[in-house]
């Protein structure tokens, strides 16, 4: 899975994306993490874009949600539909802590 963070945007691009379930869960979580976000989806590139204001995302929190992001992500590269609970399983966690961490 590819992510990007830049002041303003939160990116996550993977053909993981185009299952329903999974799109979903990521765009919850990322709702969590940033409230004020639009998010689009984009089809063709399997691509999650979050825009929101740049000041009101603490970097230093969003850190760390970085290890519960590479406990799935070995999941995600190699994607089979028995690993799809696994990643909703992991994706739940980054709420969780989201949720933790952002409210």
């Amino acid at each position: 899975m590819e992510y990007r963070y830049f002041p303003g945007r939160l990116r996550f691009r993977d053909h993981i994306l185009r299952d329903e379930d999974i799109r979903n869960a990521a765009i919850k979580a990322v709702k969590i993490i940033c409230p004020k976000a639009e998010i689009t989806y984009t089809e063709k590139t399997s691509g999650i874009l979050a825009t929101y204001p740049s000041n009101s995302l603490d970097v230093e929190k969003l850190k760390a949600l970085t290890p519960l992001v590479l406990e799935i992500e070995p999941k995600i590269r190699f994607y089979t539909p028995q690993k799809k609970q696994f990643i909703l399983d992991g994706i739940k966690k980054i709420e969780e802590k989201a949720m933790e961490l952002f409210s």
